[in-house]
């Protein structure tokens, strides 16, 4: 029983992650005019399942036997999931992305303190520092690329360059779509990882992209910076380097980072006046308390039922 209802959880909350973050598989292609909300958001659906599926086993571990010395039972991975979507459902409804990750790290240490759990320190202390890393790493790599994209571009012919920014953005949009897959929902799925719950968690956040993450697209696609077609491609790129290359070390990071340094990176080379910098700060606040507040809901959580039971 307590299995089917992870399952049914897990998919729950994958549904929501996936619409709090399709602003970074989906914002920019629809931000830059390429495509309609609903086809970049399909498109961008199904490489999120694909990413679920082939690389999501590889966070499990992230959890029970990293962060925690032991395995979380289903009760305990029950509390963490019922306290990430609790957030997350908040936090999508003011339209604010955010890591799902950094929810996630939060009530499991909260639930290892309660439990009586010991913490692996330096795994959490790597995490950590690779929040940091991801932010920093994309935002160089979409400064560079963004660089080289003005360099060679303007050599290409008018067709050929609406043509090649075209493609590029697709591609982009699903490399980031297929790392939100692969590490975020994948984390989802392998607390008490199996083939049902990976799968059910694909396609639930296929169907949250496409049916919950249109006010989500609007924040990150249209109030940050004015994201034309080589932005939004580097910036897409560069998030998606950085967070596959955490993935395979089954480390969760936060794509939202990874993919908003990406386009602060490319508006750096057009000055800080291109960016909307009270959004900005919206953001920064909300990656500092997310994991903050996520502990203390979850301990909440837990005071709660251990009152009721």
């Amino acid at each position: 029983m307590l299995e089917l209802l992870y399952i049914i959880l897990a998919a729950i909350l994958s549904f929501v992650i996936a619409a709090n973050n399709s602003a970074n598989s989906v914002g920019t292609l629809y931000g830059s005019g390429i495509a309609s909300y609903r086809t970049a958001a399909l498109y961008s659906g199904f490489f999120v399942l694909l990413g679920a599926l082939l690389e999501g086993g590889k966070m499990e571990g992230a959890i029970s036997g990293g962060i925690v010395y032991g395995i979380l039972n289903f009760q305990m991975s029950l509390i963490v999931l019922l306290s990430t979507f609790l957030l997350m459902l908040i936090f999508t409804y003011f339209s604010m992305p955010l890591s799902a990750s950094q929810i996630m790290v939060g009530s499991v240490v909260a639930v290892a303190l309660w439990y009586n759990f010991s913490l692996h320190t330096t795994f959490l202390t790597l995490i950590f520092i690779s929040w940091v890393l991801t932010f920093i790493a994309a935002m160089g790599v979409a400064y560079f690329l963004y660089m080289l994209l003005s360099f060679l571009t303007p050599k290409l012919r008018i067709f050929s360059l609406s043509r090649f920014y075209t493609i590029s953005l697709f591609i982009g949009s699903a490399f980031i779509a297929y790392t939100l897959g692969a590490n975020t929902i994948g984390l989802v799925a392998s607390l008490k990882l199996s083939a049902g719950s990976l799968g059910l968690a694909g396609v639930a956040a296929l169907l949250g992209t496409y049916f919950l993450g249109k006010k989500t697209v609007k924040t990150a696609g249209k109030k940050i910076v004015s994201l034309d077609a080589p932005r939004a491609f580097a910036a897409q790129i560069s998030g998606a380097i950085v967070v596959e290359l955490f993935t395979q070390f089954h480390m969760p990071v936060s794509i939202t980072q990874a993919i908003i340094g990406g386009i602060i990176g490319t508006a750096l080379l057009k000055g800080y006046r291109e960016m909307h910098m009270k959004t900005l700060r919206n953001l920064a606040i909300s990656w500092v308390l997310a994991p903050l507040l996520s502990f203390v809901f979850t301990f909440l959580l837990l005071t709660l039922s251990s009152w009721l039971l």
